[in-house]
């Protein structure tokens, strides 16, 4: 009799909390810290305290506190992704915060907020995005900027509505397999987990929203932030028509 190897289905950054630094964590990762070093550079930004929303596994909090010797705040909702920042920001000034977003209320203002890798179309039902971003500006000190990179309307793989990608180390074996939906502007991504450790595969299902560039500048204005800045997450170039991916920077006005 042939052994069927099991299936299952796992609540989303539950499983893939582990194997998300060596899988996806660590390349987007490098890719986010040298867009933002450029454009701290390019915007003559500076900062004493930072807060990084969806940390995910720390990555990028422990970056800023240790690049840039400031105290941070690391926020994230899921309890098993704050696990794996706790390790990843063991001995640094970061404070992890287990917060839902949509309700972010730091201990204090700070004078940046970062936010990226997609955190931001999780925010799926309508008026959630603008919610968010009034939470944020509260958050910041006058003067303050806010910084996050987003997927817009116009296709996160261009005119590709299906595609799989798979991230291999030694010990595991994760899969992304992603559907665009053009007409309803939702990322669909199931992602498959093989372990050596463990017989069968673990499955945990993503949906993500894909906004329009006025749907983000009116949140952001109406909000209060003044847009400094549109690139193209490839090249950072000043964004002229609809990119896949977009980063932004925006900041509350000063007293």
């Amino acid at each position: 009799m042939a052994t069927v190897n099991p299936i299952s289905v796992t609540r989303p950054y539950t499983r893939l909390a582990p194997n998300y630094d060596a899988t996806v964590g660590i390349p987007f990762f490098r890719k986010a810290k040298q867009a933002f070093e450029e454009l701290i550079k390019r915007y003559g930004i500076t900062f004493q305290t930072a807060a990084d929303i969806g940390c995910g596994t720390g990555l990028f909090a422990r970056y800023l506190n240790q690049s840039w010797k400031v105290p941070v705040f690391g926020v994230d909702i899921s309890r098993d992704m704050l696990r794996i920042a706790a390790r990843n920001c063991q001995g640094v000034r970061v404070s992890l915060l287990r917060q839902d977003i949509r309700a972010l209320r730091l201990p204090h203002p700070v004078d940046l907020v970062t936010c990226n890798f997609d955190t931001l179309n999780h925010l799926v039902k309508a008026g959630e995005l603008a919610r968010t971003f009034r939470n944020v500006y509260a958050n910041l000190k006058p003067g303050g900027h806010f910084i996050f990179d987003m997927l817009l309307h116009c296709g996160p793989a261009g005119k590709v509505h299906r595609y799989g990608v798979r991230f291999q180390t030694a010990q595991r074996q994760v899969t992304q397999y992603v559907r665009w939906d053009p007409w309803n502007r939702t990322v669909s991504t199931m992602v498959s987990i093989r372990s050596r450790s463990t017989p069968g595969r673990i499955l945990e299902a993503y949906r993500e929203r894909a906004y329009s560039p006025d749907e983000i500048g009116k949140a952001l204005l109406d909000a209060g932030f003044v847009i400094r800045g549109i690139h193209d997450a490839n090249n950072l170039a000043t964004a002229s028509q609809c990119q896949p991916r977009i980063i932004v920077v925006a900041t509350k006005k000063g007293s």
